[in-house]
């Protein structure tokens, strides 16, 4: 799970836990970037992605 750091997601909920209601294995984490996460800060995504698909 990513989300954005200055997004609405963040500061409304806390998202792991969120998703911890439906999935037993869940990680993620905020990304500097609002909503628009690959487009405002792709260098992080990718970062973020390639260290999940080890």
């Amino acid at each position: 799970m990513l989300w954005g750091s200055r997004s609405a997601v963040g500061a409304w909920y806390d998202p792991l836990a969120v998703w911890r209601g439906w999935a037993d294995d869940v990680t993620g984490e905020a990304i500097d970037s609002g909503h628009f996460i690959p487009e405002e800060n792709p260098s992080a995504t990718l970062a973020a992605l390639c260290r999940f698909h080890r």
